[in-house]
Order: structure tokens, then sequence, then C-alpha cells
């Protein structure tokens, strides 16, 4: 079995993002719930990372915890350095609209918005001006094969082709990470993979940093190292390349080089 070793994984890169002991505790009724019970991770500029597990694990409750969309009830996560803890409400917003773009398994999408309209609504929020904002928002809609249905609204459109809008708007700003929540957790195997080989090609060509929560066992194959979550703990860490995915159980083996 191979052991994960950081500092020799480390070596030459950069933290992007640093997560130290983040706990988050839920209350039902007078019952505690440790959603995350002290994580602590380095993920490096220019990853692309897994974070599995079963459901209720914590998954998605670390890519919030990351993503500024709530807050630890204890431990602290860096951005670049920056203090997420330390930040006020506009600080804050201003680093999730510039710095970190979202992509969720529900896709929401603006329902009456054309696709071209909910891709450049995030610029709007960064103050880009309407032209520019037009330009960027259909060159992006080209990069994820949907320039000609530019016009098109959510009803009209596939649960893939959707996804593909979704992952054109949260690059709006061009961030330096983009986090993924299940992205295809509503798509059907082949366009499952289109979505991970979309992802894989803004992770290699545009050095985009990909944090992916998700169930699914072929986004393995693009990604350059995983984490395993378990009852709000990380289990293991592992680089892809030494991983095989038992298909039918979502379980792990470490391969012998």
């Amino acid at each position: 079995m191979i052991t994960f070793n950081e500092e020799e994984y480390a070596v030459g890169k950069e933290v992007l993002v640093s997560v130290h002991d983040i706990k988050r505790v839920f209350w039902r009724g007078t019952e505690p719930v440790h959603a995350l019970d002290g994580i602590s991770l380095n993920i490096y500029r220019g990853e692309y990372i897994c974070v599995m597990g079963p459901s209720g694990s914590g998954k998605s409750t670390f890519f919030n915890m990351v993503g500024g969309l709530d807050t630890p009830t204890a431990g602290r996560v860096f951005i670049d350095g920056v203090d997420m803890a330390q930040l006020n409400a506009e600080e804050l917003a201003f680093l999730r609209c510039r710095k970190i773009g979202y992509v969720f398994q529900q896709f929401n999408l603006n329902t009456v918005m054309t696709a071209l309209e909910n891709v450049t609504l995030p610029m709007v929020f960064a103050g880009v001006s309407a032209d520019e904002a037009r330009a960027r928002g259909m060159a992006l809609l080209d990069r994820v094969g949907l320039g000609s249905r530019w016009n098109h609204r959510p009803k009209e459109m596939s649960g893939g082709q959707m996804q593909r809008v979704a992952i054109a708007r949260s690059l709006a700003n061009n961030p330096s990470i983009l986090l993924c929540d299940e992205p295809t957790g509503n798509l059907d195997l082949k366009t499952g993979k289109e979505i991970h080989l979309l992802l894989h090609d803004l992770n290699k060509n545009d050095g985009v940093t990909v944090i992916c929560a998700t169930h699914d066992p072929n986004m393995l194959s693009v990604s350059s190292r995983m984490v395993w979550i378990c009852d709000g703990k990380i289990d293991r860490i592992a680089e892809s390349k030494h991983v095989k995915i038992e298909k039918d159980s979502l379980g792990i083996e470490e391969e012998d080089e």
C-alpha cells in the first residue's frame, strides 16, 4: 500500500488553499451533528482535487467552507494567504466574485435568462462594461461548445447543456479556483464524461485549480489527487495515479508501483 507523502508531493508547488483544523457542527434539536470534525488540507495551485466519500460524509460541507458559502464552527480557511474569517461581508463577496467559480449539481441557472445573460451575470456584479461582458460571455460559451445557443433559455436545453452554461458562468471573472459540487450528479454517463473532459481541459490548459466534491468514480481519471472523507474526517489521501476505483462500491484500492 502506498502512503501519501505530502512533503515530497509539495515540492515546487504553491499553496493556493490552506484549511486548518476546520470543524462544522449543526444541531438536530439538542444533539450536535459533526459534519466536519477537524479537517486540515493544503491544495496547490493548478491541482485537480477530487473530494470523495459517501452521502453525509462532509464533502459538500467542506466545499462550502472553502468557497466561503458557510463559516466553520472552528478552524480557519486561507485563500491565497488571506484568512477568510478576517474578511467582512463586502470583502468576502469581493473575494468570491473574483477568485472562485462555482458549479453545482442543480445547475442553479436563472430560468428566465438566456445562456448569455446567465454567463454575464457575475460580470455585472464585478462592474464589467456591457460590451466587454457580452464579448467575454460569447467567448466562454464558444469555449464550452454552446456559442450557437447563446439566446436559448434553460428550459430549451438538455441537462448537459445547462451544466456547460453553468461552467461558462463559473469562469466569468477568470477565477483561480473552480469549486464543483457533484457536477455530473444529474447527468447520464456519456454527458458526464463530456463534463469531466471539459473540466480537465480548463485545469490543464487554463491553469484553473479544480476542487470537485463527487460520488462519481470516473472523475478520478482526470484528477491529480484524491481526498477521501468519511464521517467528517479525512480518511486518506492519494495521488490519483496510484488509486484504482472499484466501480461497484466506491471503495478504493491503492496500487503498488
